[in-house]
Formats: C-alpha cells, sequence, structure tokens
C-alpha cells in the first residue's frame, strides 16, 4: 500500500500486549488485560477489556484512571468482574469501616494491589472490595459468588512496626536482614512477614482469616462444589533454601486441613477436575533443578494426609529438611556435595499424564471436551494450546501456523479464548473452537499493522557445528531481495536461557530492520520447547554450547549471502548480555556489540544477585568450587577481549547487579578497549517505561553506528 511507511520508535506507543484473559461461565463474554505505553508515564499502564465471543458487542475498555489493573476474573453467577488494581483507596471505603487498626499508616508508601468488583450486569463504577495493609496477592471466587478467598502478607505487630521504620521517607531505619533469600529483583531486601489466607464474604465485606502460623500459604482456589479451597505452601522451615511447594487443601471454615502431596515436588499450578474426585498440576519431579521440565499430574482427592496440627507442622514428613552445607567435602563432586535439599519420607501417589514432550507446560489447566485437559505447552519455538486425554494421549490444537505463539489463555466447559502473537498481526485475543481453528474477537494493533512496512520473519533450520539441529528466527527488511547487497547483521540473544525466541510482533526487532539491519535470533542450545537434553545440556557449563550455536546461524547467513561478513554486530538482554559478553571474549568478528543487564564474574554474582540458589544447583557454592565459577564466568577471558562494547545497566538491578557491568567496565577501559557504560536511575531488571525502552534502543543503534552500521536518522 501507497500510504504505508516505516517503523518508527515512536510506534511504541500504539503497541498493544493483550494477556490475564479471563472467560465469563457461560462463555458469552471475555475480560482481558491490555497493557501499553502512555506518554509521560513512567510505567507500563494496564487496564481491563472486555468483548463479546457472539458478536454482541466488540472490545472496550472497562478501567480507566491511575493505578494497574490485574488478574480478572469472573463470578460464577457472571454478574460480577473481580480484580486486583493499585488504585486509590475507593472514597466510600470509609462508610464501610476500615477493617485496618490504628497502625494502618505501616502501609508501603504506593498503593497496594486490593480486590475490586464491577457490577456487568448494571454497569457503573468499580467498588472496593479489600483494605488489607500489605495488599492481595491473589484471589479467587466461591462457587456462590457470595465470598472469595484470598492470600496476603499478614505482619505482626512487631514485623508492623519494622515497615513502618524502613519505609519512613525522612528518616528510614536499618534493614535487618535474617533471610536466606535476603534480597529480589523488584522487591528490594525482603522482610519476614508472611502470606496467609482469609474469607471474605462480598456482601458484608467482612473478613475471616483462615490460616495462620510459621509458613505461608498463596495460590488460593476454591474447589467447584465449594467444599474445598487448595492452596500451595512450604513446610520445610526455611523454603529460600528449596523449591518444594506443596498442594494442600482446606475447609472453606477452616475446620479441617489435607496435605496433598508430599515434598517431593514443586507444583506451578493445580486445578480442581469437573468430576470433583480428582486434582490436577503441573509440578516438576526434581524441584530444584531448573532445567526439568514441569508435568501433568493427577491426584485423587481421597489420598491427602490429615494435617490437624498444621501450623506446628513444619519439617513433617521429612527425613530431612537439608539447607546447610558442610565444611568438609564428601567425595570429588563438589556440585553435588552442595545439593543439601529436603528428603521426604514417602512419595506421592501421582499419575503423569503428560506424555514425552519437547518443552515445559503452563495453566490454566482448563477442562475440555471428552475429558481432555487443555493447557499451553512449548514445542520447537512456540507455545501452543494442547489437549491431553485421560491416558496421555496429546493433541495440538493452535495454532497450526509455525509463525505464531499462544501467550495466555482461558476457558471452561462454555469455550476457549486465547491470545496470539505473530509477527505480521501482533498480539490479539481469538476464539478457539474443539478442532483448533481461531476466530479473531479483536484488532488492537491493526492502526499499526496494516500502516507499516513491517519486516518479514521467518524460520532458518540449520546444524551446529557438532550437528545438532538448530532453529533461528531471521528478520530481514521489507522489500530485500537476494542478490541484494549483503545486509549489516545484529544478533539478538534470548534471555532465560531456559526460554526460547518465538514469533511474534517485537518491538526490537522491527525496528532495527527498519534501519537495515537483518536480525538473527538463535534459539541456542538451553532453549526450551527443543527437548530435555536440548535445555539441560548447558547445566553448570554456560557459555561455550550456546556461542557456538549462536555463531553456526551466523555463518549459515553468510554462506547464503544474505549478511556482510564485515558487518556484524551482537546485542542481548539478561542472559543474552551474559553471552553478549562470553561472545566478545571469544571471538573478534563482531565490529561491536552491545550487553544489557548481564552478568561478569558468578563469583562475585554470589550473594549479591537473587539466584544463589541457581548457582548452588549448577555449579556447588564457590567457596568450594571457585574453579567451576571462574571457568563458566565471561571474566575468564577478560584479555581476549577487543571488541567495542557498549554496556547498560539498571540502578536497582538485583537479578544482574549494577556491580557486575561496573566490574566488567573498569576492566574494559583499564585495557584501553572502546566502552561505555550506561546506568538507568532507579531500573531494576525489567524495562518498565516508554521512555527507557526508547532510549536503549537508539543507544544500541547509536553505538553499532560508530561502528560501520547504518546511520540513525534522528525522528521528527
Amino acid at each position: 500500500m501507497a500510504d504505508r511507511k516505516g517503523w518508527s520508535l515512536d510506534d511504541i506507543y500504539q503497541m498493544r500486549w493483550l494477556h490475564s484473559v479471563a472467560l465469563s461461565a457461560d462463555g458469552s463474554r471475555a475480560a482481558l488485560v491490555v497493557r501499553s505505553f502512555v506518554r509521560g508515564q513512567s510505567e507500563f499502564v494496564q487496564k481491563l477489556w472486555s468483548v463479546g465471543l457472539d458478536g454482541s458487542h466488540p472490545v472496550h475498555q472497562l478501567t480507566r484512571g491511575s493505578g494497574a489493573d490485574l488478574s480478572p476474573k469472573w463470578s460464577p453467577d457472571g454478574r460480577y468482574l473481580a480484580f486486583l488494581s493499585s488504585r486509590s483507596d475507593d472514597l466510600e471505603w470509609e462508610k464501610t469501616g476500615r477493617p485496618l487498626d490504628s497502625e494502618a499508616d505501616a502501609s508501603p508508601p504506593e498503593h497496594q494491589a486490593q480486590i475490586w468488583m464491577l457490577d456487568v450486569s448494571i454497569g457503573g463504577e468499580a467498588c472496593q472490595l479489600t483494605h488489607q495493609e500489605e495488599g492481595i496477592e491473589a484471589f479467587d471466587w466461591a462457587p456462590d459468588s457470595r465470598a472469595v478467598v484470598f492470600a496476603a502478607r499478614t505482619p505482626s505487630n512487631e514485623e508492623r512496626q519494622y515497615l513502618k521504620g524502613i519505609r519512613d521517607k525522612k528518616d528510614p531505619r536499618p534493614w535487618v536482614l535474617t533471610r536466606t533469600q535476603h534480597k529480589y529483583d523488584g522487591q528490594g531486601y525482603l522482610d519476614n512477614v508472611l502470606t496467609h489466607l482469609y474469607r471474605l464474604d462480598v456482601p458484608s465485606r467482612a473478613v475471616v482469616a483462615l490460616t495462620s502460623g510459621p509458613a505461608s500459604e498463596t495460590h488460593p482456589q476454591w474447589s467447584p462444589d465449594g467444599q474445598w479451597i487448595g492452596f500451595l505452601s512450604n513446610r520445610t522451615g526455611d523454603p529460600d533454601q528449596n523449591q518444594r511447594t506443596d498442594l494442600y487443601l482446606i475447609r472453606p471454615d477452616g475446620s479441617e486441613i489435607r496435605r496433598m502431596t508430599q515434598g517431593d515436588l514443586r507444583i506451578e499450578t493445580f486445578a480442581f477436575a469437573p468430576d470433583r474426585q480428582r486434582l490436577w498440576f503441573l509440578a516438576s519431579p526434581s524441584p530444584e533443578n531448573a532445567y526439568i521440565f514441569n508435568r501433568l499430574y493427577e491426584l485423587d482427592l481421597d489420598q491427602g494426609l490429615l494435617a490437624s496440627a498444621f501450623p506446628d507442622d513444619i519439617g513433617r514428613g521429612y527425613l530431612s529438611v537439608g539447607g546447610i552445607i558442610s565444611d568438609e567435602v564428601q567425595g570429588q563432586d563438589r556440585v553435588a556435595h552442595a545439593r543439601v535439599y529436603p528428603k521426604p519420607m514417602g512419595s506421592t501417589p501421582v499419575r503423569l499424564l503428560s506424555p514425552e514432550l519437547p518443552g515445559p507446560l503452563y495453566g490454566p489447566l482448563i477442562a475440555g471436551p471428552d475429558q481432555t485437559i487443555v493447557l499451553r505447552a512449548d514445542a520447537y519455538g512456540q507455545t501452543r494450546l494442547m489437549a491431553v486425554d485421560p491416558r496421555g494421549t496429546y493433541t495440538w490444537l493452535a495454532p497450526k501456523d509455525a509463525l505464531a505463539t499462544i501467550t495466555s489463555a482461558a476457558g471452561n466447559a462454555a469455550g476457549l479464548v486465547a491470545v496470539l502473537n505473530c509477527p505480521t498481526v501482533g498480539s490479539e485475543l481469538y476464539r478457539c473452537s474443539p478442532s483448533g481453528d481461531l476466530v479473531a474477537l479483536t484488532a488492537m494493533m491493526a492502526p499499526l499493522t496494516q500502516s507499516r512496512d513491517l519486516a518479514e520473519v521467518s524460520w532458518k533450520r540449520f546444524k551446529g557445528s557438532d550437528g545438532q539441529e538448530l532453529a533461528a528466527l531471521v528478520t530481514i527488511p521489507r522489500g530485500y531481495v537476494p542478490g541484494d547487497s549483503p545486509l549489516p547483521l545484529i544478533v539478538a540473544i534470548h534471555g532465560g536461557p531456559m526460554a526460547f525466541d518465538a514469533p511474534e510482533l517485537d518491538f526490537d526487532t522491527q525496528y532495527w530492520a527498519g534501519l537495515g539491519y537483518a536480525v538473527l535470533q538463535v534459539n541456542y542450545r538451553g532453549s526450551t520447547s527443543y527437548g530435555q537434553e536440548f535445555s539441560q545440556c548447558i547445566q553448570g557449563r554456560w557459555g561455550p554450547i550456546e556461542h557456538s550455536d549462536l555463531m553456526a546461524g551466523v555463518d549459515l547467513l553468510i554462506r547464503e549471502r544474505l549478511v556482510d561478513p564485515n558487518r556484524l554486530y551482537c546485542t542481548g538482554f539478561s542472559q543474552g548480555g551474559v553471552m553478549t559478553n562470553w561472545a566478545v571474549g571469544h571471538t573478534d568478528r563482531f565490529q561491536a556489540a552491545a550487553s544489557e543487564h548481564g552478568l561478569w564474574d558468578y563469583v562475585s554474582a554470589f550473594g549479591t544477585d537473587d539466584c544463589h540458589a541457581w548457582w548452588q544447583d549448577d555449579l556447588g557454592v564457590p567457596w568450594q568450587n571457585w574453579t567451576g565459577y571462574f571457568r563458566m564466568s565471561p571474566m575468564s577471558a577478560v584479555t581476549a577481549i577487543r571488541t567495542p562494547l557498549l554496556i547498560m545497566a539498571g540502578q536497582n538491578d538485583w537479578r544482574c547487579p549494577l556491580s557486575q557491568a561496573e566490574e566488567m567496565y573498569l576492566a574494559l577501559k583499564k585495557r584501553g578497549v572502546a566502552t561505555e557504560l550506561v546506568i538507568y536511575p532507579n531500573e531494576h531488571h525489567a524495562i518498565s517505561g516508554p521512555e527507557r525502552a526508547m532510549d536503549r534502543l537508539l543507544r544500541i543503534a547509536d553505538w553499532f553506528s560508530r561502528y560501520g552500521g547504518p546511520p540513525v536518522v534522528p525522528e521528527s
């Protein structure tokens, strides 16, 4: 079309990302969260929208104003739509009474997420259902639509005073840390406040505590018959030292508790089967091993163990709860010596439903037709909808196109909806038939995608240096004809490392292609969706294998004369930053590189980042395996680095701390390597605002332009 134009940085304000979809019980309406950027806002804006599945009404916005609106849930009778929101308190709240004492001023300075509710049958403003001082983490409706169960942080009086002190803006008190996991990215230094469950009577707003004691209870979910509330809890005594998340059931009046699993699994998500006699859940059979895919299991409700002394059952059911590493190393395997994890007394009597699959599984777990369970699964560079029957036989539903991926789904007996993202359309909501056919319900990205010359995205299949089958996404500028002059190349490395690049409308790659680059995204080994062995083969030895796979992709595009071998560039975020740091120490083929939020030295990262448990399972602990930590660190090749490197970091990133970027920057400066360090104030690991998102892209493009890349044309 003649009126199409190229991709622009300013287009970020027209991007829409759809997620957290919810389907009404009768299947007539879907609610979803739409995330976008707004000029002048420092973070994503997230609001609720709704659409009719039968064509009764087009997609329209439900919520506006300040605060993020998340986690929509329809009441079973279809009258109400409840959601979490960080907006300011309802002015009517004082009339219903505030269920807090005079110490409520200990609340965090920012508004915490509370449960709000829209009456969609008659319309009007949302009303506030809760006013918990530390906000709400999760909630679920009772089957009769008259009650809600929620999980909320519950400080003691002493903890409340501590929180008040450290949050005092004029004279903050010191942090006092006692937890093993003492910090976490985006949350800061961690306190000891536990999360417990509460039942809320919706008409009266009365709140009743269901759980208490020395452990947290999270992810509450009501059974379809209203007889049980399921939840997750780690009862080992120090949940920071392991990943043993067990599934429990409690009566809605708190009179009985059953422990359904026995400490041998890490439960990710669960659901009650329609027959009310079984539970389905996704769990890892090797809880502390991050590389092991979760699987789908089934368990009978009558298999549960009575937990009569629930508040005091910490450590029960284990031969040992582990956690402490002996100074005396037993044997030669220092990694195995450091894997001091809980040893349960028994194993959970589960039935494995999922067959051998190429990647992890994700919820929600949806009861489909013919006793099937519908869920999401990673498979060969996509996330797809899959139906599994009671025998473990599975059928792929959607998408049928290899250039698309599912990012969210919801369903019930009345229907199935999913958010699909593809490079030419972007993120949209679809109705999915039992056979997997998709019908679009939204076209929120159409104003952008139909007026831009989108770059062309395709899959490339090739072999690595050792013969391993590999796949990569290649993006080339619209209008490029094979045989034209070879293009400059950006190798864009995904994070994870147990993640993968999926075919979707990606703002970064479209921007770079608009400047004239080809963009290569290799799903290197370590990436999920290509089989357990493909993912796990890098455990404890990050670097060489992934780098070899990335360079095999570069070689392929050079052989095809698509890219210019003298204009190669490399960048990546998080694990992509780690691999960029590794790449510049192991090849001089890149004219320039840009590392975002990466790691440099795993010894100094241990304890300053929030990933100690991961390092412990992969490498042991640094004081017992310094050689292994050093060998896997990009800094081990510091004297080989000659490539000009732009280093970017967040001031408050505790996943890949700023200190890592500073260490690398100073090492390169001392050696005379061209480098710059860009620090984003108050930024965590994730990119949260439009100005930051555009600034980083512009800086990367400008850095590459200095070393032979296409010029960056200032935008009006």
